[in-house]
């Protein structure tokens, strides 16, 4: 949380918009008055008079202060602002020193003013309901504050899916459903909440290695070399294959796609970059001299990681290698790319943040003592998963580890994604890990 200080000198804009609402409220609306908070409390400003004074020369500070109700004596909306800079545990007990402090710790604006100063923390307020006035923010805070808390601790409840037959390669989640392909050969859709296998797709010849999707179609790469884009517009009852794609003369090992661009690369050491509406080939990019295991797509530029211990950036419309990332010592399995950092995993047992604009190594993490087969980032932390069998936490900015979960797989981890709520892994032992943050939370509105 920032401090009073710098919130004060520094976001005028932001006072005012928290308590708009507080200073032009219609006292006569509130749930009480300033009077009526000033009654309830338990006591009020007192002032000893003469005769009341044994000894001019010496006064206890119980004499003067300890009676002295300072926030009921300050006009309300400086009490509310005041409470906003408190930190959630004090606030909940101010609530519980007089029926006075109470009423002005439920003020609403106040916890909404507490729940926006807490950088990172985000909503998602329908605005019928925010025009309403009907949002909780107190329920909001405290289930968000206890999210973050579960976090820090590690905290989560565990359970696993089963129903694939082999090793399960890869994944991806939203708040509805997980999506995973495996060795086994088929792509499984998974209800998040239920647990239940509603959708099995058949259509690749070997093992699933990789997918992606989005709300209309999903790519999905596969060892029989070939790339499948599947209709994912009523997901719920049918998935058909909208078209195939062969080019690659290896497994397909990564895949990532935009509103017009699939970019695959390959065991073959090559990249494609193909049309998303009509399936062409548009180009081949060559440059790796091993598998190119993993590819990101952002802004027009790709990154790409391989087993050759490099990582390059190129530039999609051209297709050229813009520059080249180096300093792991092996092969690199996995890379993320957000447009500023590029975080990669590689053989060498270690994590590399680096500045893609300068191609410099930022950060090292070490903590993993076998490849790092998969890796997933945000703003904040990074989320790893290991053939050490591991999935571990760090945070982004110091490279600190916050978290090692290693009694959830009994074998490789091979992918592994989180969101606010939720981290969910895939291995060779054949199962996906859901670790839920939120079990009994309700996370309806905080994004």
């Amino acid at each position: 949380m920032k401090s009073p200080k710098s919130a004060l000198l520094g976001s005028k804009s932001r006072f005012l918009k928290i308590f708009t609402k507080v200073i032009n409220e219609d006292p006569r609306n509130r749930t009480i008055s300033r009077r009526q908070l000033s009654a309830l409390s338990p006591t009020k400003p007192h002032f000893p008079n003469v005769s009341e004074v044994e000894d001019e020369g010496f006064f206890t500070v119980e004499d003067l202060t300890s009676r002295i109700d300072f926030l009921i004596c300050l006009p309300y909306e400086i009490a509310a602002y005041i409470l906003v800079f408190v930190d959630f545990q004090t606030l909940c007990r101010m609530s519980r020193v007089s029926r006075a402090w109470y009423c002005i710790s439920r003020d609403n604006e106040i916890w909404r003013g507490m729940y926006t100063l807490n950088e990172g923390w985000k909503h998602d307020i329908p605005r019928e309901i925010t025009l309403t006035g009907e949002a909780d923010w107190k329920h909001m805070y405290k289930n968000r504050f206890i999210l973050s808390l579960r976090w820090k601790k590690g905290e989560c409840e565990k359970r696993y899916l089963k129903g694939h037959l082999d090793s399960v390669y890869c994944i991806q989640f939203d708040e509805h459903k997980i999506v995973t392909g495996s060795r086994d050969k088929t792509i499984k859709f998974w209800d998040i909440n239920t647990g239940n296998c509603f959708q099995t797709l058949y259509g690749h010849d070997l093992s699933v290695l990789c997918l992606q999707y989005d709300n209309y179609i999903m790519v999905s790469g596969s060892s029989d070399t070939t790339i499948i884009i599947w209709d994912m517009t009523n997901y719920n009852q049918n998935v058909p294959q909208l078209r195939r794609l062969e080019g690659h003369c290896a497994g397909v090992l990564d895949i990532c796609f935009d509103d017009f661009h699939i970019v695959s690369c390959s065991k073959d050491s090559t990249i494609k970059v193909w049309d998303v509406q009509t399936g062409e080939c548009l180009r081949t990019l060559i440059g790796h001299r091993g598998p190119v295991n993993a590819v990101q797509l952002k802004d027009n530029r790709i990154i790409s990681a391989s087993g050759d211990a490099l990582i390059k950036l190129w530039d999609l419309e051209g297709g050229k290698c813009i520059r080249d990332f180096v300093g792991h010592t092996r092969g690199l399995a996995c890379v993320q790319f957000d447009g500023k950092y590029v975080v990669s995993g590689s053989n060498d047992r270690t994590i590399k943040i680096w500045d893609v604009e300068t191609a410099q190594c930022i950060r090292t993490l070490e903590g993993h003592t076998d490849l790092v087969r998969t890796l997933h980032f945000d703003n904040d932390k990074i989320v790893s998963g290991s053939y050490d069998q591991t999935v571990k936490v760090w945070d982004l900015k110091s490279g600190k580890q916050l978290l090692d979960f290693h009694e959830g797989h009994t074998s490789w981890v091979f992918d592994v994604q989180f969101s606010l709520t939720k981290i969910v892994s895939t291995s060779q032992d054949q199962k996906i890990l859901v670790m839920d943050f939120a079990d009994d939370l309700d996370t309806r509105y905080i994004i």
